[in-house]
């Protein structure tokens, strides 16, 4: 893995519009990250749709972004992200999981810190794939600020971190509190687990 971790290219693709890279390169970009994340979100409904209609215009209008990590000509994770005056926001972040835990997603993230400018951008993380974020989440110092249900995927709560989503009220730790509340309530209690494994970081 060391060997391969030498050869990881990074393409910006706000760079590479900006720059009058050749449309064509650009345009295999933008294909092989929607066919990859069709492939590990198949349980989020419109995605395609989202991408297509509203990510990839916004890679023109300075709006959005994709920041993908290559090992020669595969892409081994990439991260979407949103910069809007109203919300700088981490919208999809993908690591293979074989690459995972060498440094892959350290890079990305940082990288699109630098992009949005935002030392702690909005990110929703399925609660069952919380704890896939903790050591990241430990070293950045992110914050559980809400809890949502049926935000994305029916049945399926997602946890905002630092922040809110745009156009929402504040959630009051009280609020978050009566949610986990319920959440043991209907006997969740694996996800439970990822969930305290999260919020424990603010109490190192």
């Amino acid at each position: 893995m060391g060997d391969n971790m030498s050869k990881i290219e990074i393409h910006d693709l706000n760079e590479l519009i900006s720059s009058n890279y050749p449309q064509s390169f650009v345009e295999k970009l933008i294909n092989d990250v929607l066919l990859l994340s069709l492939e590990v979100k198949t349980d989020y409904p419109d995605y395609k749709q989202w991408y297509t209609t509203i990510h990839v215009p916004g890679l023109y209008d300075g709006t959005r972004n994709i920041i993908i990590a290559h090992i020669k000509d595969k892409i081994v994770g990439f991260v979407s992200l949103k910069k809007t005056k109203e919300e700088k926001k981490i919208c999809t972040f993908y690591v293979e999981k074989r690459f995972q835990k060498n440094k892959i997603g350290t890079i990305l993230v940082e990288r699109a810190i630098a992009y949005l400018e935002e030392e702690k951008p909005l990110i929703t993380i399925p609660l069952d794939k919380l704890h896939e974020f903790t050591r990241i989440g430990r070293r950045l110092g992110w914050q559980i600020t809400d809890i949502k249900e049926n935000l994305y995927r029916i049945g399926s709560p997602e946890v905002i971190v630092n922040g809110n989503l745009a156009q929402e009220t504040t959630t009051q730790n009280k609020e978050i509190k009566q949610l986990v509340r319920q959440y043991r309530i209907q006997k969740i209690k694996t996800l439970l687990q990822n969930l305290k494994l999260f919020l424990s970081i603010n109490q190192n």
